[in-house]
């Protein structure tokens, strides 16, 4: 997750940037942060978003595409749809504003943004 976010705001990563990107693994071995990082470089290759290049004897991953072009797909079960349907329905409500109501037949990317704006005002809180 964290290399994901690195590549939002870069478009490009050094293993010896490995710090700024491991955060949130304070206390772990700099060996297993490396290979954590090392794993998550080479799933990002695969999906052609990175791409690996020598320079100097150095390796330096490159940003492939626009970030902001990567997508995936997504399956959920009816139970979840409706729920996530229910929740920003009732959300709808709350602040009577129903132009972003959510049919749980049909769940778009509009919709999780939505249940993302909402988790993130509470949280704010």
């Amino acid at each position: 997750m964290a290399l994901y976010a690195w590549f939002a705001e870069n478009d490009t990563f050094q293993m010896s940037q490995y710090a700024e990107v491991s955060k949130s693994k304070r206390g772990q071995p700099a060996k297993e942060i490396k290979a954590s990082i090392k794993c998550a470089l080479d799933q990002l290759e695969k999906m052609e978003l990175i791409r690996k290049a020598e320079v100097d004897d150095s390796d330096i991953w490159v940003l492939q595409r626009d970030y902001l072009t990567v997508e995936q797909e997504v399956k959920i079960s009816a139970d979840t749809a409706l729920a996530a349907s229910e929740v920003l329905n009732k959300f709808c409500d709350l602040i009577d504003d129903h132009k972003d109501e959510c049919d749980p037949s049909s769940i778009k990317e509009k919709d999780v943004q939505n249940l993302i704006h909402i988790c993130s005002y509470f949280m704010a809180k």
